[in-house]
């Protein structure tokens, strides 16, 4: 996943965006979550999370004090809080193991809004080439208010509402 300069920059006006969606985000610490597909290569996420975490902190103060959940979306899906400091210099990515395997969106997006609900923004690093099998459910889990703070960033960037309209298939 090549990601410029540039692109990490779109992707925090982006998340300024979501923060300003009425109701969001109302001032206080900010809590997000980074969702790590484990499909992807180490090589392939890392510098790409650093390039956003960057962008992030200089593009907006809010991001100095931040509550950051740091997910991986394997065939078992696990969390822990992390320090940004750490995604930028790689140490939070020790513990990464890469698992290859077809996963389904509507499992993730159920987790989120179960665990991850509180967090004003949600960014997921994937390799894009999951699947929906239930779109039902999908649709369920995105609603009412994830869609809103979930970006999906792989070869291109969809916002969850756009995921909703189907807009993420290649």
């Amino acid at each position: 996943m090549e990601l410029s300069e540039i692109g990490a920059l779109q992707i925090a006006k982006r998340v300024d965006a979501i923060l300003h969606v009425p109701g969001n985000y109302r001032g206080g610490n900010l809590e997000m979550t980074i969702v790590i597909d484990t499909s992807l290569e180490r090589e392939d996420f890392g510098e790409a999370v650093a390039a956003v975490v960057r962008a992030l902190k200089r593009s907006n103060e809010i991001f100095r004090n931040v509550r950051l959940n740091l997910v991986y979306w394997g065939q078992e899906i696990s969390s822990k809080v992390t320090p940004m400091a750490m995604l930028m210099t790689g140490g939070a990515f020790r513990e990464y193991r890469r698992c290859p395997q077809k996963k389904r969106y509507e499992e993730l997006f159920a987790y989120l809004k179960k665990f991850h609900a509180r967090s004003k923004v949600v960014l997921v690093f994937t390799d894009g080439k999951h699947e929906v099998s239930d779109a039902q459910a999908a649709r369920d889990a995105l609603s009412p208010f994830l869609k809103s703070k979930l970006l999906l960033i792989s070869e291109r960037v969809v916002s969850g509402t756009e995921f909703l309209l189907g807009r993420w298939k290649q």
